[in-house]
């Protein structure tokens, strides 16, 4: 039997522009695949064909308006066979990334793993080679060896969306089947958090599109004294707050300047001290904070105004973010602690967390009894509550998206080493989302060709 689409004027090329547009005849497909060529620097582009004939000698495009209506030629297939268009898509963008993932094969990793922040969504994707010893794939056309995305959405209830804009969501996993059988490579698409269906399909497509990246990638691209990494030291970009309230006065300094042995945190409160000490250390960079609050009071004014402020100061010191890697994938450890912070220096702030259950063993960070409560009446200890609090107004402030994810909440892990090992996470994130990608030429990295809010 014929095939009803035929998928031609395909352009995948890597670190280039594709020079032909992205038209599937279903617009929110068209979208979702434009993700390569802002997050995974891929140039793509192909259209689909109605193999029907509708006149003799010719065919459809998906070009072709179908009515006054503008957008009826991006949406021409929408009542068609979306998982037969899906598949052929896939497998047609799969044969020309196969060539390109050949032609970097001799300098790339042979897995990569990323995970996509958006406001609502977090969803992980695994790459890797399908002849990775490591991957078990249970035949030759079964190369998405996870697909895990559904319900899309909490509405309706237990159910989830059917179909965002025209694209039903019955289709999607088609795509990614016959992409990753004809790339050559297994692909793992896994939701761990999503409450809005968009943004959760949104998140498997820009995960993908930076795990290829890193698949592609040599690794040493993003390590410290990189020329990526110079490039964003020889901009000298730097933050600075003072001010003063009746609660706490301030004096806050971000330098994002590669090394951080001048740092020096001074807040009154020893955890919070350490806590940015252990931050900017990871994020190569220089603070250099004090602060005289109203400890007496109790520690809410001091630690949320200092993080009030380096959220600010990393504001400053980014600027529009153009030409920046813009998000990252870091994860630490410290003792048995093991933490993941997935940051996007998005100029939209989220910021969602699993830290509730470790927290939640006792009243303070940093000094306790058995019982769980403070072994001193000193109001120079950090509260838990204040810490969630203190991340909170940092990725607000920062205007960053942040998802942090606690590997395992391990009993024996002291609530101490977890918050340092987030801040060591979310030091190492922030140090390779603020490099410059010199590929960019100082374009922005997004579809939308800004982060303007």
């Amino acid at each position: 039997m014929a095939a009803s689409f035929a998928v031609k004027n395909i352009a995948c090329v890597n670190e280039a522009k594709p020079g032909v547009p992205i038209l599937t005849g279903i617009g929110y497909l068209d979208h979702m695949i434009d993700q390569w060529n802002s997050h995974a620097q891929v140039g793509v582009g192909l259209e689909v064909f109605d193999n029907v004939e509708t006149a003799p000698g010719k065919k459809k495009l998906a070009t072709e308006n179908l009515s006054a209506d503008e957008h009826a030629g991006r949406n021409q297939f929408a009542s068609a066979n979306q998982v037969e268009l899906c598949t052929a898509v896939g497998h047609a963008l799969g044969i020309e990334l196969n060539k390109v993932i050949l032609s970097t094969k001799d300098k790339s990793p042979s897995h990569s793993r990323f995970c996509c922040p958006l406001d609502e969504a977090l969803v992980e994707c695994l790459i890797s080679s399908s002849n990775d010893a490591a991957v078990e794939v249970n035949n030759d056309d079964d190369c998405l060896v996870k697909y895990s995305l559904a319900p899309y959405g909490i509405y309706p209830r237990n159910v989830g969306r059917t179909q965002i804009g025209t694209l039903r969501t019955v289709a999607i996993e088609s795509f990614w089947k016959a992409l990753a059988t004809s790339a050559g490579i297994t692909i793992s698409l896994e939701k761990i958090r999503g409450d809005n269906a968009h943004h959760i399909v949104e998140s498997s497509f820009k995960a993908f599109s930076r795990a290829l990246r890193v698949y592609l990638d040599p690794p040493c691209i993003w390590e410290q004294k990189s020329p990526n990494d110079l490039a964003g030291v020889a901009l000298k970009r730097e933050g600075k707050i003072e001010r003063t309230t009746k609660e706490t006065s301030i004096s806050v300094q971000v330098l994002l300047n590669g090394c951080s042995k001048d740092t020096s945190v001074e807040t009154g409160t020893p955890f919070l001290d350490q806590f940015y000490t252990v931050l900017a250390n990871e994020a190569c960079m220089t603070l250099k904070i004090k602060c005289k609050g109203d400890l007496w009071v109790d520690d809410h004014h001091t630690a949320e105004d200092v993080s009030i402020a380096i959220g600010q100061c990393l504001t400053q010191a980014l600027g529009s973010k153009a030409g920046l890697n813009r998000m990252w994938l870091s994860e630490a450890t410290r003792e048995s602690a093991n933490v993941e912070v997935t940051m996007d220096l998005s100029n939209r702030p989220y910021f969602e967390h699993n830290l509730h259950e470790t927290l939640g063993r006792q009243e303070y960070v940093d000094d306790c009894g058995n019982d769980g409560k403070s072994s001193t009446d000193n109001g120079d200890l950090l509260s838990c509550e204040m810490l969630e609090h203190c991340l909170d107004s940092l990725v607000m402030n920062g205007r960053m998206t942040v998802h942090i994810v606690q590997k395992e909440a391990k009993e024996e892990s002291s609530v101490a080493d977890v918050c340092l090992c987030t801040a060591m996470a979310f030091g190492r994130a922030l140090r390779i989302c603020s490099m410059v990608d010199q590929r960019r030429a100082g374009a922005t990295a997004s579809s939308k060709g800004t982060l303007s809010v």
